[in-house]
């Protein structure tokens, strides 16, 4: 994922990588020697680091039918803030943020991004109450002085056929429209469909003459520099 990336003009301190701190439940980052190293030469080369959840892995039950057809049908299963309580969000949270300090990330922990972009109403108050420099939903990056940014996402699944067919043209049609600050998604997972790298390739390849590629730290530090010298001008 990342070598296509650099390979199709991105550079590693332009990229936002997603940190799951006990992936599917199974072993902590801390304990995983190999992929610690690896998040490390990441951030060291300047790439933005994100929180993503704890396992990935959403709750099993709720009372709302709809919230849960969604949930599987959108996320797979695998909206793990969706529709949980402020009690297990924050208990997620802070487990997570515990793996992260034990691995010596913390410091390179930028901002927190919900597994499928889904948050509960008491997720969403939790994590906005937690101290990260933003967080992301599906609507844009969320900041608190600047409310959603980068609205416009184009992101790819390779859980299924329809899902795979569906968001190849869904970027198709996104990376054809006028440029605009945009969000670009890429799951390990697409690195295993040649449908899903074909699609990456051919979608950077259209937004790179026209957008510059930035990490989620860098984008924020433009607007918030692009927002002062405004805000100076109209003084």
């Amino acid at each position: 994922m990342v070598e296509l990336a650099v390979a199709s003009g991105v550079p590693l301190h332009a990229m936002t990588v997603l940190v799951i701190p006990r992936h599917e439940d199974k072993v902590p980052l801390d304990e995983h020697p190999a992929t610690l190293e690896w998040l490390c030469e990441l951030a060291v080369a300047g790439a933005c680091l994100c929180l993503h959840g704890f396992t990935h892995r959403m709750a099993e039950r709720t009372g709302n039918p709809w919230r849960w057809v969604w949930g599987q049908a959108f996320a797979r299963g695998q909206g793990e803030f969706y529709l949980i309580s402020a009690a297990d969000a924050k208990r997620r949270l802070d487990a997570g943020r515990a793996i992260i300090e034990r691995a010596g990330l913390s410091g390179d922990m930028h901002g927190f991004v919900p597994p499928a972009w889904l948050l509960s109403s008491a997720a969403r108050r939790v994590v906005e109450q937690a101290g990260f420099a933003f967080h992301e939903e599906l609507s844009g990056i969320v900041v608190a002085e600047s409310g959603l940014l980068a609205r416009r996402l184009i992101g790819f699944g390779s859980l299924g056929t329809f899902e795979r067919g569906a968001t190849v043209a869904h970027a198709w049609l996104q990376s054809k429209r006028r440029p605009a600050d945009t969000r670009l998604a890429i799951h390990p997972a697409d690195m295993n469909c040649a449908a899903s790298t074909k699609a990456v390739r051919r979608t950077l390849r259209r937004l790179l003459p026209g957008l510059t590629p930035m990490s989620y730290t860098a984008y924020l530090r433009r607007c918030e520099l692009a927002g002062a010298k405004h805000r100076v001008a109209a003084n």
